[in-house]
Parts: structure tokens; C-alpha cells; sequence
């Protein structure tokens, strides 16, 4: 009995861990979400004034809103390709916390299944036990019968 308990103290020890685990994956996500959107927004802001570019280019526009423009562009086009390097690395930091996540995850299903058998272990030998006992029992009463 003393084996299952020692178990379960090491279960409830890879529950924290698991726990810990959990937060620290859904804050990457976390993170992970910010950048990402902050990466579609400056997109769809280059898309805009892409639009805004084509637009002064088929009209009239004159040399000087062309190049601003143009340099407006250049400049999200480097900050994008920051954000870009900004969200993959989110992106890694959240995968390896997943897979930590998941390796805590089946840590704890092993500790479950290994309590779960030696229970059912337990509780076989009790039954055993108890027949033994029934069995002694019956016998006793059986020798004390055909003594008299």
C-alpha cells in the first residue's frame, strides 16, 4: 500500500510540473498571437498603401507623393521582415512549450495507469486473501464437526 502512495506523491509532482507546463505554453501563445497579429496588421497596412501607390501612379500623381510613398512602403516592408523573424521565434519558443507540455502530459498518464494497476493489484489480493480466510474458516468449522 505504501508502494501506491509513493506513487501518488510522484503523480501529484508530475501534475505540477504539468501544470507549470500548461501556463508557460499558454503564455507563449500568448505571445506568440500578439506578434502574429501585429505581423497581419503592418500586411494589410502595405496592402493599403500599395493600393494608394497604384492608385497615384495610374492618375496623376506627382513625383514627390510617388516617392513617399514608395519610401513608405520600403520602410513596412523592413519592419514586416522583422515581425516576420519576431513571430517565428515565438513561434519555436511555443512549439518547444508544447512539446514540453505534451511530454508532462504523458508523464502524468503513465503515473495514472501505473496507480490504476497496482489498485487493481491490491485489490486481487485482497479478494485472494479473503478467500484464503474463507477457506481456513471453512475448513476449521469442518475439522470441529467431524471431531464431535
Amino acid at each position: 500500500m505504501t508502494n501506491i502512495k509513493a506513487f501518488q506523491k510522484i503523480l501529484s509532482h508530475q501534475e505540477r510540473i504539468k501544470n507549470e507546463a500548461q501556463i508557460n505554453y499558454q503564455e507563449a501563445m500568448n505571445d506568440f498571437e500578439v506578434v502574429a497579429t501585429k505581423l497581419y496588421q503592418l500586411l494589410r497596412k502595405k496592402e493599403e498603401v500599395e493600393k494608394q501607390y497604384d492608385y497615384y501612379l495610374q492618375s496623376s500623381g506627382t513625383v514627390t507623393t510617388l516617392a513617399t510613398h514608395y519610401a513608405y512602403i520600403d520602410e513596412i516592408k523592413k519592419k514586416i521582415q522583422q515581425v516576420e523573424l519576431e513571430v517565428n521565434q515565438k513561434r519555436a519558443v511555443m512549439e518547444k512549450r508544447q512539446a514540453i507540455l505534451t511530454e508532462s502530459h504523458i508523464e502524468v498518464k503513465k503515473f495514472e495507469k501505473i496507480i490504476e494497476k497496482k489498485n487493481n493489484q491490491a485489490k486481487i489480493m485482497e479478494v485472494y486473501n479473503e478467500k484464503m480466510q474463507m477457506d481456513e474458516t471453512s475448513l476449521r468449522q469442518f475439522l470441529m464437526n467431524e471431531d464431535r
